[in-house]
């Protein structure tokens, strides 16, 4: 498979996306996610779990060109972009301060721009023979 120029985006928008991922499940651990949505300490760090191994997974298989690596960067950073967006964006724009402030803000947005990049530059890259 061909690397090139869109490859090199992807993986840079990728790593990002991956490290305000992990920052912000932190963030999330912290103020009690888990128990929000009924679901006990142990299973939510197992999901994270599956979750960072399948985005690292993905980040390796967009390395090697793959379309499908692509694709699923695509779909994984418009989805969490889209959920991340709709679970925190009222939260975030109502007055006063929000979780951690200014941090807990910077890892939602920057979760939500980092989503969006992936997203669109896995569907150019894609797009490319």
């Amino acid at each position: 498979m061909e690397t090139g120029t869109w490859n090199g985006r992807v993986l840079a928008a990728a790593s990002l996306f991956a490290a305000f991922a992990s920052a912000h499940l932190i963030d999330e651990f912290q103020w009690g996610a888990p128990a929000e949505f009924h679901l006990s300490v142990p299973v939510a760090q197992f999901l994270a779990f599956v979750f960072m191994a399948a985005l690292a997974g993905l980040i390796a298989f967009a390395a090697r060109g793959s379309h499908t690596g692509y694709f699923g960067l695509a779909l994984t950073g418009f989805v969490i972009a889209l959920a991340d967006s709709l679970r925190h964006g009222p939260e975030i724009l109502a007055p006063g301060p929000w979780r951690s402030g200014t941090t807990s803000e910077f890892l939602a947005l920057g979760l939500t721009l980092s989503g969006i990049a992936t997203a669109c530059m896995s569907m150019a890259a894609r797009r490319r023979p």
